[in-house]
C-alpha cells in the first residue's frame, strides 16, 4: 500500500471503498473487521455515527444521518484502522516566546493536572482571555508522551484560523488540517486540526481531544456530532471543552464534577470586555435607504478610516441594505459573508488582509476569529436570532488586540428585549469579576 498513512489512526472505512491489497495490509497491521451496525434494545444502530437506523421502504437499508460521509448499508463491512502509532521524538516540542499571565498559568496548572489524571476539563473563559495560548503547554505534554491530539470545532473559518498558529508554535510535528470544504485529503499526523463533523469518521483514534466553541451551531444540541466526540477519544483519553459561554449541560457536569474546571475572567491584555453601547431606533434600518442614525455612525466610520463589522439576523436583510451601502457610499470597500457564501472564506481573509473597510455577516462570524483595530455592530439586535449567547460572543469580537483594547461595540435596535439586557449585564458581571 503506497498511501497507508491515508487509512491509519482509527479511521472508520467502509470496506467496499477499499481494494483487497488494502484491506489485508491494513488487518494485518491490526486493523478490526466489524458489522457496519449493530443492535440496542432491539433496534438498529450505525457503528459509524452511533445514531438509529429508521427502515425504509426500499431493498437495501442504509444509515441516512452520516450519508453525507458515504452511504453505508445495513450489512456493508466496516474496518477500524490502528491507532496504534510511534510519532518521532524531538529535543524541543513547543517553539514559542509569548508570555502567559498569571490567570492563564493557573489554567495551565490545572489543565495538566486534568491531562495526568486523564480526566474531561472545561475552560471557562471570556472572549480574548488567551485560551488557545493555554492549550499549547498541553498539547506539549500529549507530545511528549508519544499520544495524538485533535482540535476541533463546528466551525470551519475557526480551524482555519487555528492551523497556520499551531503549525507555528509546532514547526516541527505533524499537523493537518481537515474540513468538508478542504482540498488536503486526509492522512495520519500528530496533531489534527478538524471540524466536529470529521470526527464522525474515527474510532478511538485520538489520546486528547480539544472541542473548541462547544456551545456553538451546529454542535450544540446536536446528538450525533456530541456522541461522535465520545466515539473518537480512547477509552482512557480526555476531552478538554473550551468556551466563553459553556451551555448548561456542562455546567451541570462540573457540579457533578464528572469534570474539572477552569474560569478565566480577564482578557490576556488586562483590560475589560468592551461593554455595548445601545441605541433605539425609531425607524427601521432600511429607512430612506439607511435609517439616518445609522449613517450618522457610518460617515463617522468612513471618514476616520475605521474598519468595522455589521452583524444581521438574516441574509436578506444583509444583502438589501449591502446594496443601500453600495449606492450611498460608492468607495466604500466592503463584503459581505454568510453560510451560503461559496467565497465567505475568501471574503473573511479579504478583511484580516485589510484589502476591504467593512465586512457584513451574519451569525456565521459571532465567535472564533479575530480582527485587531474594528468596530463591531449589531443592526436589529432584538431580532430572535440575537440571543444572550450570540450577542456577548459578537461583542466579544471587538478589543481583541493590546493596542485596541477598547474598540467599540454598538447595539442597534427597534425595541429593548430581554436578551439584550442579558448579554449587557453578564458583559459587566465579568467585568466587576475580572476587577476582584
Amino acid at each position: 500500500m503506497n498511501k497507508i498513512n491515508e487509512y491509519l489512526g482509527g479511521r472508520v472505512l467502509n470496506t467496499t471503498s477499499l481494494n483487497n491489497e488494502d484491506l489485508n495490509e491494513l488487518q494485518t497491521l491490526g486493523g478490526k473487521l466489524c458489522d457496519a451496525t449493530f443492535r440496542k434494545d432491539n433496534k438498529l444502530f450505525c457503528r459509524r455515527c452511533l445514531m438509529g437506523i429508521k427502515k425504509l421502504p426500499i431493498d437495501f437499508q442504509y444509515c441516512r444521518h452520516c450519508i453525507n460521509l458515504g452511504k453505508i448499508q445495513v450489512d456493508d463491512k466496516l474496518i477500524i484502522t490502528p491507532t496504534d502509532i510511534s510519532y518521532p521524538a524531538q529535543n524541543q516540542y513547543l517553539q514559542w516566546n509569548g508570555q502567559l499571565t498569571a490567570n492563564q498559568r493557573k489554567g495551565v496548572r490545572e489543565l495538566l493536572i486534568a491531562f495526568q489524571n486523564k480526566q474531561d476539563h472545561l475552560v471557562w473563559a471570556v472572549t480574548g482571555a488567551g485560551k488557545m495560548e493555554m492549550i499549547f503547554p498541553l498539547i506539549e505534554q500529549v507530545l511528549i508522551a508519544g499520544q495524538r491530539v485533535a482540535m476541533c470545532s463546528p466551525r470551519v473559518d475557526v480551524c482555519i484560523e487555528l492551523f497556520p498558529r499551531i503549525q507555528a508554535v509546532f514547526p516541527n510535528t505533524s499537523v493537518g488540517l481537515f474540513h468538508g470544504k478542504s482540498a488536503e485529503k486526509y492522512h495520519l499526523t500528530q496533531i489534527a486540526i478538524m471540524t466536529v463533523h470529521q470526527l464522525i469518521r474515527f474510532e478511538q483514534g485520538f489520546d486528547v481531544l480539544i472541542i473548541d466553541e462547544v456551545d456553538s451551531y451546529p454542535l450544540a444540541g446536536n446528538e450525533m456530532l456530541h456522541k461522535a466526540i465520545y466515539k473518537a477519544k480512547k477509552t482512557d483519553g480526555m476531552i478538554v471543552y473550551l468556551s466563553a459561554t459553556p451551555p448548561k449541560e456542562l455546567l451541570q457536569d462540573v457540579r457533578q464534577e464528572k469534570i474539572t474546571l477552569s474560569k478565566l475572567y480577564q482578557r490576556f491584555h488586562g483590560h475589560p470586555l468592551p461593554e455595548p453601547q445601545c441605541h433605539l431606533l425609531f425607524k427601521k434600518i432600511n429607512f430612506l435607504g439607511i435609517n439616518p442614525q445609522l449613517r450618522y455612525k457610518i460617515n463617522q466610520m468612513i471618514h476616520n478610516k475605521q474598519r468595522f463589522m455589521l452583524f444581521f439576523p438574516q441574509i436578506p436583510i444583509m444583502k438589501s441594505f449591502a446594496k443601500q451601502l453600495k449606492k450611498l457610499y460608492p468607495t466604500l470597500t466592503f463584503v459581505d459573508v454568510s453560510s451560503k457564501d461559496k467565497q465567505r472564506l475568501e471574503k473573511v481573509q479579504q478583511f484580516r488582509d485589510q484589502k476591504v473597510q467593512a465586512i457584513l455577516t451574519t451569525t456565521i462570524l459571532e465567535r472564533g476569529v479575530t480582527f485587531k483595530k474594528i468596530t463591531v455592530i449589531v443592526l436589529e439586535a432584538q431580532a430572535k436570532e440575537f440571543t444572550k449567547t450570540t450577542l456577548i460572543q459578537i461583542a466579544g469580537r471587538a478589543g481583541r488586540g493590546k493596542d485596541s483594547y477598547d474598540d467599540e461595540v454598538h447595539f442597534y435596535y427597534q425595541y429593548y428585549t430581554e436578551q439584550i439586557r442579558l448579554a449587557c449585564r453578564e458583559i459587566k458581571y465579568l467585568n466587576w469579576q475580572a476587577k476582584k
